[in-house]
């Protein structure tokens, strides 16, 4: 993993780490003192990808997974994620389509299908949801 320091990408080594509900709790090599943890606060922590490992979840996806991916309802595209959008109860896929933003809820209600390989989500949604 690694961390921004100003102009400087810094190397973190995680020693262990504990889900902790949305979160994971991580604890970090060569970092022991409290001052030394909240310089990371706020900081953005990044990875490669081909260090991440699949979710242990079939419907569990990495929000960078779903990015661009096509929405399709009855056989037709209907737009294109560009962001998922994290609220109290689930998440929330933003679709663009026609200059237009849409939320749909990331629940099995409205998400039939997710196809990572094909590069589309099958939704089933509310009549007059697109208008």
């Amino acid at each position: 993993m690694f961390v921004q320091d100003q102009d400087q990408y810094r190397i973190l080594v995680v020693k262990d780490f504990q889900p902790m509900g949305r979160f994971v709790l991580l604890w970090l090599r060569d970092l022991s003192t409290k001052a030394e943890v909240e310089s990371l606060s706020g900081q953005l922590i990044w990875r490669e990808k081909s260090q991440v490992s699949v979710t242990d979840t079939p419907d569990s996806y990495f929000v960078y997974q779903l990015i661009d991916l096509k929405i399709m309802e009855n056989g037709q595209s209907l737009g294109v994620v560009s962001d998922v959008i994290e609220g109290p109860a689930y998440d929330y896929l933003q679709v663009n389509r026609d200059d237009r933003e849409f939320l749909i809820p990331f629940i099995r209600v409205y998400i039939k299908h997710v196809d990572l390989q094909g590069g589309y989500i099958t939704v089933d949604c509310p009549k007059g949801f697109w208008e």
